[in-house]
């Protein structure tokens, strides 16, 4: 058999991949970071208040505001933010209805997980949180029988495997429209317990009082990121290079600190177990 409709075949395949590699010559470079240093400004996408993310008391105004204002002046810019309440609210992405106008960079409870990256970009995670029970008084052992408020909050979380273990855990779901209303219902006895996530539970409990612990127990946790749009890598470059200098010079520690951030198992380690 004749060898030359084999070298044909060779030749063709490798004019495919020449002509690919032209075309990513072609295409137009990355200029996100040098967009934003020639505009002289940050732009982040947040909600209004997320727990301990994000809050509307400037002189406190959240351990990731704080972070994304290092960030900024690590790049030589001023911080601009755009708030948007879709986010941490929805579990789609998509439906915050974000644009690059309005933001280069987004925080305020973005779960860097699989479902998140079909839309969006993440850094590594800088902390991790996971779904807790509340209580005015001791958190009950079970939540079988119980009229549970639950507010999902934040994007990206497994929200499927949150309703299936509350139904195995016979809980009565009364959904909440956001954190200030599972506070009020949890003080007029309108719900026996709340679930929502750590990031906003933890807030909650020191504000209100009130007792927290685990759901379903240490494993179940989800990273915390900023996202960022897909294809600035440039810019996605820079701004993992500087939460790493962060976390080398104490910078994430002490904000840790200032916002009573601590590990998952040293927050919850005298809570006793979940409520599940």
């Amino acid at each position: 058999m004749s060898a030359e409709p084999s070298l044909w075949r060779d030749l063709g395949a490798v004019g495919a991949i020449l002509g690919l590699f032209a075309l990513i010559g072609l295409a137009p470079p990355d200029s996100s970071l040098s967009e934003i240093r020639r505009e002289g400004v940050l732009r982040a996408c947040v909600p209004s208040s997320y727990g301990v993310l994000v809050t509307p008391d400037p002189d406190a105004p959240g351990f990731e505001t704080e972070i994304l204002q290092a960030v900024a002046d690590r790049l030589g810019v001023r911080l601009a933010l755009n708030l948007n309440e879709a986010i941490g609210r929805d579990f789609n992405p998509r439906a915050w209805r974000l644009t690059r106008a309005q933001c280069q960079i987004i925080a305020g409870g973005v779960i860097a997980s699989d479902t998140t990256r079909t839309f969006i970009d993440t850094t590594p995670p800088h902390l991790e949180t996971g779904w807790v029970v509340l209580a005015p008084g001791a958190v009950p052992a079970s939540l079988r029988g119980q009229k549970v408020g639950v507010h999902v909050g934040v994007s990206g979380r497994d929200r499927l495997a949150l309703s299936q273990a509350l139904r195995t855990a016979g809980a009565g779901v009364v959904r909440m429209d956001g954190a200030g209303d599972l506070a009020d219902a949890l003080a007029t006895g309108r719900v026996g317990a709340g679930v929502v996530d750590a990031m906003i539970g933890m807030e909650l409990a020191q504000v209100h009082g009130l007792q927290i612990a685990w759901l379903q127990g240490p494993e179940a946790r989800d990273p915390v990121a900023f996202g960022l749009w897909k294809g600035d890598l440039t810019l996605k470059r820079r701004v993992v290079d500087i939460l790493d200098e962060l976390e080398r010079d104490g910078t994430m520690a002490r904000l840790a600190a200032r916002y009573g951030i601590r590990s998952i198992e040293a927050r919850f380690a005298d809570a006793g177990g979940g409520g599940a």
